[in-house]
Protein backbone atom coordinates (compact mmCIF):
# COMPACT_ATOMS: atom_id res chain seq x y z
CA UNK A 1 0.00 0.00 0.00
CA UNK A 2 1.35 3.20 -1.13
CA UNK A 3 2.07 5.09 2.13
CA UNK A 4 -0.51 7.81 2.80
CA UNK A 5 -0.12 11.62 2.44
CA UNK A 6 -1.29 12.13 5.71
CA UNK A 7 -1.58 10.57 9.14
CA UNK A 8 -4.54 10.01 10.78
CA UNK A 9 -3.48 11.96 14.02
CA UNK A 10 -1.74 14.92 11.21
CA UNK A 11 -5.52 15.22 9.41
CA UNK A 12 -7.30 15.22 13.23
CA UNK A 13 -4.88 18.14 14.06
CA UNK A 14 -5.10 20.31 10.30
CA UNK A 15 -9.04 19.57 11.01
CA UNK A 16 -8.40 21.16 14.61
CA UNK A 17 -9.98 18.66 16.17
CA UNK A 18 -9.85 19.08 20.15
CA UNK A 19 -8.85 14.88 20.64
CA UNK A 20 -6.79 13.18 17.93
CA UNK A 21 -7.33 9.57 17.71
CA UNK A 22 -6.34 7.06 20.20
CA UNK A 23 -3.82 4.34 18.39
CA UNK A 24 -6.88 1.85 18.36
CA UNK A 25 -9.02 4.09 16.56
CA UNK A 26 -5.66 4.85 14.59
CA UNK A 27 -5.36 1.24 13.86
CA UNK A 28 -8.99 1.43 12.29
CA UNK A 29 -8.63 4.35 10.36
CA UNK A 30 -5.35 3.85 8.56
CA UNK A 31 -6.47 0.08 7.44
CA UNK A 32 -6.05 -1.06 4.13
CA UNK A 33 -8.60 -0.96 1.77
CA UNK A 34 -10.06 -4.62 2.79
CA UNK A 35 -13.05 -6.24 4.47
CA UNK A 36 -12.65 -4.99 8.19
CA UNK A 37 -14.71 -5.72 11.44
CA UNK A 38 -14.57 -3.57 14.55
CA UNK A 39 -15.66 -4.98 17.94
CA UNK A 40 -16.44 -2.36 20.59
CA UNK A 41 -18.39 -1.32 23.21
CA UNK A 42 -20.93 1.66 24.20
CA UNK A 43 -19.12 5.01 23.93
CA UNK A 44 -15.87 3.54 22.00
CA UNK A 45 -16.23 6.33 19.57
CA UNK A 46 -17.66 3.68 16.78
CA UNK A 47 -19.38 6.46 14.73
CA UNK A 48 -16.19 9.02 15.37
CA UNK A 49 -13.88 6.41 14.24
CA UNK A 50 -16.02 5.70 11.12
CA UNK A 51 -16.43 9.61 10.31
CA UNK A 52 -12.76 9.78 10.59
CA UNK A 53 -12.00 6.95 7.99
CA UNK A 54 -14.08 8.09 5.57
CA UNK A 55 -12.32 12.04 5.68
CA UNK A 56 -8.69 9.92 6.04
CA UNK A 57 -9.49 8.12 2.90
CA UNK A 58 -10.79 10.94 0.71
CA UNK A 59 -7.68 13.12 2.08
CA UNK A 60 -5.29 10.41 1.00
CA UNK A 61 -7.16 10.40 -2.62
CA UNK A 62 -7.81 6.55 -1.94
CA UNK A 63 -11.16 7.21 -2.91
CA UNK A 64 -13.30 9.75 -3.82
CA UNK A 65 -16.33 10.82 -1.36
CA UNK A 66 -19.60 9.27 -3.64
CA UNK A 67 -17.55 5.71 -3.60
CA UNK A 68 -18.72 5.62 0.18
CA UNK A 69 -21.56 3.78 1.49
CA UNK A 70 -22.72 3.84 5.04
CA UNK A 71 -25.73 2.18 6.32
CA UNK A 72 -27.05 2.20 9.57
CA UNK A 73 -30.59 1.28 11.09
CA UNK A 74 -32.77 4.62 12.19
CA UNK A 75 -33.08 7.36 10.11
CA UNK A 76 -31.56 9.75 12.92
CA UNK A 77 -28.41 7.66 13.14
CA UNK A 78 -28.36 8.10 9.12
CA UNK A 79 -28.33 11.76 9.24
CA UNK A 80 -26.59 12.45 12.13
CA UNK A 81 -23.53 10.23 10.61
CA UNK A 82 -24.55 12.15 7.25
CA UNK A 83 -24.01 15.47 8.77
CA UNK A 84 -20.79 14.48 10.83
CA UNK A 85 -18.99 13.28 7.44
CA UNK A 86 -20.05 16.22 5.24
CA UNK A 87 -19.42 18.53 7.88
CA UNK A 88 -15.85 16.96 8.49
CA UNK A 89 -15.02 16.93 4.08
CA UNK A 90 -16.39 20.39 3.90
CA UNK A 91 -14.00 21.68 7.15
CA UNK A 92 -11.05 19.04 4.83
CA UNK A 93 -12.08 20.88 1.81
CA UNK A 94 -11.65 24.41 3.67
CA UNK A 95 -8.15 23.79 4.81
CA UNK A 96 -6.60 23.15 1.48
CA UNK A 97 -5.57 19.46 2.38
CA UNK A 98 -7.68 18.32 -0.10
CA UNK A 99 -9.47 19.76 -2.95
CA UNK A 100 -12.07 17.57 -4.90
CA UNK A 101 -11.81 17.05 -8.70
CA UNK A 102 -13.52 19.61 -10.80
CA UNK A 103 -15.73 17.24 -12.65
CA UNK A 104 -17.28 16.07 -9.60
CA UNK A 105 -19.83 18.57 -8.95
CA UNK A 106 -20.44 19.68 -12.57
CA UNK A 107 -23.41 18.48 -12.13
CA UNK A 108 -24.32 19.33 -8.72
CA UNK A 109 -24.80 15.39 -7.86
CA UNK A 110 -21.31 13.99 -7.19
CA UNK A 111 -19.10 14.90 -4.70
CA UNK A 112 -20.88 13.24 -1.10
CA UNK A 113 -20.88 9.86 0.05
CA UNK A 114 -24.33 7.89 0.24
CA UNK A 115 -25.58 7.49 3.58
CA UNK A 116 -28.93 6.08 4.31
CA UNK A 117 -30.13 3.46 6.28
CA UNK A 118 -30.32 -0.46 5.62
CA UNK A 119 -34.26 -0.62 4.71
CA UNK A 120 -34.00 2.34 2.62
CA UNK A 121 -30.65 1.14 0.51
CA UNK A 122 -32.74 -2.34 0.05
CA UNK A 123 -35.74 0.05 -0.89
CA UNK A 124 -33.73 1.60 -3.99
CA UNK A 125 -32.44 -1.79 -4.92
CA UNK A 126 -36.15 -3.01 -4.97
CA UNK A 127 -37.58 0.00 -7.01
CA UNK A 128 -34.64 -0.40 -9.63
CA UNK A 129 -34.96 -4.33 -10.17
CA UNK A 130 -38.54 -5.70 -9.23
CA UNK A 131 -39.34 -6.49 -12.53
CA UNK A 132 -36.91 -8.85 -12.87
CA UNK A 133 -38.44 -11.19 -10.07
CA UNK A 134 -42.34 -10.38 -11.37
CA UNK A 135 -43.10 -7.70 -9.00
CA UNK A 136 -43.89 -4.17 -9.76
CA UNK A 137 -41.70 -1.62 -9.51
CA UNK A 138 -43.96 0.78 -7.96
CA UNK A 139 -45.14 -1.71 -5.19
CA UNK A 140 -46.92 0.73 -2.12
CA UNK A 141 -45.09 0.50 0.81
CA UNK A 142 -47.14 -0.17 3.76
CA UNK A 143 -46.97 1.32 7.25
CA UNK A 144 -47.00 -0.42 10.20
CA UNK A 145 -50.56 0.12 10.84
CA UNK A 146 -51.59 -0.64 7.39
CA UNK A 147 -50.03 -3.49 7.86
CA UNK A 148 -52.04 -4.97 11.01
CA UNK A 149 -54.81 -4.13 8.77
CA UNK A 150 -54.38 -5.51 5.89
CA UNK A 151 -53.07 -9.59 7.48
CA UNK A 152 -56.66 -8.34 9.91
CA UNK A 153 -58.73 -8.40 6.45
CA UNK A 154 -57.17 -11.86 5.63
CA UNK A 155 -57.91 -13.57 9.14
CA UNK A 156 -61.54 -12.10 8.45
CA UNK A 157 -61.60 -13.54 5.37
CA UNK A 158 -60.06 -16.96 5.86
CA UNK A 159 -62.37 -19.67 5.26
CA UNK A 160 -60.15 -22.53 6.03
CA UNK A 161 -60.50 -24.89 9.21
CA UNK A 162 -60.67 -22.63 12.39
CA UNK A 163 -62.10 -24.83 15.08
CA UNK A 164 -58.46 -25.73 16.57
CA UNK A 165 -57.76 -22.11 16.49
CA UNK A 166 -59.51 -20.28 20.25
CA UNK A 167 -57.48 -16.94 19.97
CA UNK A 168 -59.25 -13.82 19.31
CA UNK A 169 -58.83 -12.53 15.75
CA UNK A 170 -56.60 -9.59 17.24
CA UNK A 171 -54.09 -12.17 18.17
CA UNK A 172 -54.40 -14.14 15.92
CA UNK A 173 -54.05 -11.35 13.36
CA UNK A 174 -50.45 -9.96 15.64
CA UNK A 175 -49.21 -13.96 15.25
CA UNK A 176 -49.75 -13.61 11.35
CA UNK A 177 -48.08 -10.30 11.02
CA UNK A 178 -45.09 -11.46 13.38
CA UNK A 179 -44.61 -14.78 11.60
CA UNK A 180 -44.61 -13.63 7.86
CA UNK A 181 -41.91 -10.55 8.93
CA UNK A 182 -40.04 -13.43 10.64
CA UNK A 183 -40.44 -15.71 7.54
CA UNK A 184 -39.19 -12.93 4.93
CA UNK A 185 -36.22 -11.57 7.74
CA UNK A 186 -34.87 -15.31 7.40
CA UNK A 187 -35.38 -16.02 4.09
CA UNK A 188 -37.59 -18.68 4.85
CA UNK A 189 -41.61 -19.83 3.51
CA UNK A 190 -44.47 -21.30 5.47
CA UNK A 191 -43.89 -24.51 4.07
CA UNK A 192 -40.29 -24.76 5.45
CA UNK A 193 -41.82 -24.25 9.21
CA UNK A 194 -44.45 -26.47 8.39
CA UNK A 195 -41.54 -29.06 7.34
CA UNK A 196 -39.63 -28.40 10.24
CA UNK A 197 -42.67 -28.26 12.88
CA UNK A 198 -44.01 -31.36 11.41
CA UNK A 199 -40.96 -33.42 11.68
CA UNK A 200 -40.14 -32.02 15.14
CA UNK A 201 -43.13 -32.82 16.57
CA UNK A 202 -43.43 -36.23 14.90
CA UNK A 203 -39.54 -37.02 16.85
CA UNK A 204 -40.84 -35.19 20.08
CA UNK A 205 -44.71 -38.04 20.04
CA UNK A 206 -42.23 -41.50 19.30
CA UNK A 207 -40.36 -39.56 22.76
CA UNK A 208 -43.82 -39.46 24.43
CA UNK A 209 -44.83 -42.97 22.94
CA UNK A 210 -41.37 -44.32 24.31
CA UNK A 211 -42.32 -43.40 28.18
CA UNK A 212 -40.83 -40.28 28.10
CA UNK A 213 -43.02 -37.85 29.86
CA UNK A 214 -42.05 -34.09 29.21
CA UNK A 215 -42.77 -31.52 31.75
CA UNK A 216 -45.52 -29.13 32.06
CA UNK A 217 -43.08 -26.25 31.33
CA UNK A 218 -41.73 -28.01 28.55
CA UNK A 219 -45.45 -28.64 26.87
CA UNK A 220 -46.54 -25.09 27.35
CA UNK A 221 -43.45 -23.60 26.53
CA UNK A 222 -42.52 -25.61 23.42
CA UNK A 223 -44.95 -28.25 22.11
CA UNK A 224 -47.94 -26.09 22.22
CA UNK A 225 -46.42 -23.17 20.94
CA UNK A 226 -45.50 -24.88 17.54
CA UNK A 227 -48.41 -26.60 17.40
CA UNK A 228 -50.71 -23.36 17.42
CA UNK A 229 -47.68 -21.73 15.18
CA UNK A 230 -48.63 -24.58 12.49
CA UNK A 231 -52.23 -23.63 12.78
CA UNK A 232 -51.73 -20.04 11.16
CA UNK A 233 -49.32 -21.22 8.70
CA UNK A 234 -51.77 -21.68 5.85
CA UNK A 235 -53.43 -17.86 6.67
CA UNK A 236 -49.56 -16.59 6.45
CA UNK A 237 -49.57 -18.01 3.53
CA UNK A 238 -52.61 -16.36 2.14
CA UNK A 239 -51.64 -13.04 3.84
CA UNK A 240 -48.25 -13.33 1.83
CA UNK A 241 -50.33 -14.11 -1.96
CA UNK A 242 -53.14 -10.90 -1.02
CA UNK A 243 -50.04 -8.88 -0.82
CA UNK A 244 -48.66 -10.21 -3.58
CA UNK A 245 -51.76 -9.82 -5.58
CA UNK A 246 -52.25 -6.27 -4.36
CA UNK A 247 -48.97 -5.20 -5.00
CA UNK A 248 -47.82 -4.01 -1.78
CA UNK A 249 -45.21 -4.77 0.79
CA UNK A 250 -43.62 -4.70 4.23
CA UNK A 251 -39.83 -3.29 5.28
CA UNK A 252 -39.54 -6.98 5.75
CA UNK A 253 -40.69 -8.38 2.52
CA UNK A 254 -38.42 -5.38 0.80
CA UNK A 255 -35.37 -6.65 2.44
CA UNK A 256 -36.00 -10.18 1.48
CA UNK A 257 -37.22 -9.29 -2.29
CA UNK A 258 -33.32 -7.30 -2.46
CA UNK A 259 -31.27 -10.07 -0.75
CA UNK A 260 -33.04 -12.23 -3.41
CA UNK A 261 -32.42 -9.57 -6.48
CA UNK A 262 -28.80 -9.56 -5.07
CA UNK A 263 -28.44 -13.36 -4.82
CA UNK A 264 -29.94 -14.03 -8.90
CA UNK A 265 -28.79 -11.35 -10.48
CA UNK A 266 -24.79 -11.24 -10.11
CA UNK A 267 -24.80 -7.74 -12.64
CA UNK A 268 -26.57 -6.04 -9.70
CA UNK A 269 -24.23 -6.47 -7.27
CA UNK A 270 -21.07 -5.66 -9.91
CA UNK A 271 -22.43 -2.20 -10.68
CA UNK A 272 -22.62 -1.73 -6.54
CA UNK A 273 -18.89 -2.68 -6.23
CA UNK A 274 -18.71 -0.47 -9.15
CA UNK A 275 -20.36 2.56 -7.55
CA UNK A 276 -18.74 1.87 -4.25
CA UNK A 277 -15.41 1.08 -3.05
CA UNK A 278 -15.79 1.60 0.17
CA UNK A 279 -18.96 0.65 2.61
CA UNK A 280 -19.24 1.00 6.24
CA UNK A 281 -22.18 -0.94 7.61
CA UNK A 282 -23.20 0.26 11.73
CA UNK A 283 -24.37 -1.86 14.41
CA UNK A 284 -23.42 -4.86 12.22
CA UNK A 285 -24.60 -7.05 15.45
CA UNK A 286 -27.85 -6.33 14.89
CA UNK A 287 -28.16 -7.28 10.94
CA UNK A 288 -31.03 -9.49 9.87
CA UNK A 289 -30.43 -13.02 7.78
CA UNK A 290 -31.57 -11.14 4.74
CA UNK A 291 -29.43 -7.83 5.27
CA UNK A 292 -26.42 -10.51 5.73
CA UNK A 293 -27.24 -12.45 2.94
CA UNK A 294 -27.95 -8.92 0.87
CA UNK A 295 -24.35 -7.60 1.64
CA UNK A 296 -22.47 -10.68 1.07
CA UNK A 297 -24.03 -10.97 -2.15
CA UNK A 298 -23.44 -7.36 -3.09
CA UNK A 299 -20.02 -6.91 -1.79
CA UNK A 300 -18.67 -10.25 -0.92
CA UNK A 301 -19.69 -12.71 -3.59
CA UNK A 302 -18.31 -16.36 -4.03
CA UNK A 303 -14.74 -16.37 -6.23
CA UNK A 304 -14.99 -12.21 -6.38
CA UNK A 305 -12.37 -9.97 -4.64
CA UNK A 306 -14.77 -8.41 -1.65
CA UNK A 307 -15.35 -4.57 -1.42
CA UNK A 308 -13.45 -2.82 1.49
CA UNK A 309 -16.55 -3.53 3.55
CA UNK A 310 -15.95 -2.17 7.27
CA UNK A 311 -18.29 -3.70 9.76
CA UNK A 312 -18.62 -1.88 12.98
CA UNK A 313 -20.45 -3.48 16.18
CA UNK A 314 -21.69 -4.28 19.95
CA UNK A 315 -21.75 -7.77 20.65
CA UNK A 316 -23.58 -6.13 23.82
CA UNK A 317 -25.92 -4.05 22.01
CA UNK A 318 -28.23 -6.34 20.14
CA UNK A 319 -31.97 -5.84 20.29
CA UNK A 320 -33.54 -7.27 17.32
CA UNK A 321 -32.78 -10.75 18.39
CA UNK A 322 -36.92 -11.55 17.42
CA UNK A 323 -36.21 -11.07 13.70
CA UNK A 324 -33.22 -13.18 13.17
CA UNK A 325 -30.24 -10.78 14.49
CA UNK A 326 -27.31 -12.30 16.33
CA UNK A 327 -24.02 -10.89 18.09
CA UNK A 328 -22.55 -14.36 16.36
CA UNK A 329 -22.78 -12.54 12.93
CA UNK A 330 -19.75 -10.54 14.17
CA UNK A 331 -18.05 -13.75 14.69
CA UNK A 332 -19.06 -15.20 11.10
CA UNK A 333 -18.00 -11.78 9.19
CA UNK A 334 -14.84 -13.64 7.48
Amino acid sequence: MTPPKISAVDLARALGQEHPPTEEQRAIIEAPLEPLLVVAGAGSGKTETMTARVVWLVANDLVTPEEVLGLTFTRKAAGELAERVSRRLATLEETGVWSPPQEDDADGLGGVPTISTYHAYAGRLVREGALRLGYEKDSRLLSEAATWQLAHEVVLAWDGPMEDIDKAESTVTNAVVSLAGELAEHLCTPGDVEEFASRTLAHLEQVAASGKDFTKDYRSKVITPMTEQRLILPIVERYRETKRERSVMDFSDQMALAAALASRFPDLGQAERDRYRVVMLDEFQDTSEAQLVLMRELFAPQGMDPAAVTAVGDPHQSIYAWRGASATTLATFP
